[in-house]
């Protein structure tokens, strides 16, 4: 469970920042002040640094979309506004039915939208912020998710080592998707920018089939545990809440 969740964040954080990469090589920057230009630029080195002559090179001036600034920071930050209202309810529901399927589910959502994200956003800007809000419905039930499954399988004196393994997840994903974003571009991969959301979004669906093929809510309910690790942690749970009640 916890590589999982690990590799489970790490997807997540990168299908949350890969838009802000990829931005840079969406943007037409001779036509509008291009914001993402400004903040993101050397993550491309092979499109927006400079020619021989001195000035932007030729392939990221001939971005698709004329988006101005304000236009560009409504895009990027329309993720949080799906994010922020599942945040709760992912808690309830994972405290419920369980951390596994919130937790898949709403990961499984953030991938299918990543992969019709070029698409949406050839569509017209209302399309794509749509669906980055969206993803950031899916990408809200994680936390709370990962939450309800740590406190069934993490034994007391491991539970911060395991939290802090799989939540390092969110780091490394979203340092792997800088590189990994620039160098789709420049590489041309299927069309350049459009790679950085096809890429990411089929990786977060090959997470999916493993996650739910291989991740269950509670120790009871693995199939293949072996009695002695179900005592372990059983036990050390069990002792936790007795602990906390006599106190």
């Amino acid at each position: 469970m916890a590589v999982l969740g690990f590799l489970g964040f790490v997807a997540s954080y990168a299908m949350r920042v890969n838009l802000s990469f990829a931005i840079v090589a969406m943007v037409n920057t001779t036509s509008s002040q291009s914001l993402a230009l400004n903040v993101c630029s050397s993550l491309l080195p092979n499109q927006t640094g400079l020619g021989d002559a001195g000035g932007p090179s030729q392939k990221l001036s001939e971005g698709e979309f004329n988006w101005s600034g304000e236009e560009q920071g409504l895009i990027l930050g329309s993720f949080f506004y799906g994010y922020v209202v599942t945040q709760v309810p992912g808690g309830i529901l994972a405290s419920r039915i369980g951390g596994k399927w919130p937790f898949g589910i709403g990961m499984l959502i953030t991938a299918i939208f990543s992969l019709v994200t070029p698409l949406a956003a050839r569509t017209g800007k209302g399309a794509l912020i749509f669906v980055r809000v969206i993803q950031g419905l899916g990408e809200g039930v994680t936390n709370p998710s990962m939450h309800a499954l740590l406190a069934k399988w993490a034994p007391p004196l491991e539970r911060s080592k395991l939290g802090a393994f799989v939540y390092a997840g969110t780091q490394i994903g979203t340092v792997l998707a800088m590189p990994l974003s620039g160098a789709l571009i420049s590489w041309n991969v299927a069309g350049g920018w459009p790679s950085v959301f096809y890429v990411f979004g089929l990786l977060g669906i090959l997470w999916f089939v493993a996650w739910a093929l291989f991740v269950h809510d509670s120790p009871q309910s693995h199939p293949s545990i072996s009695p002695k690790e179900l005592s372990y942690i059983t036990h050390s749970l069990g002792n936790s809440k007795v602990s906390t009640n006599l106190l």
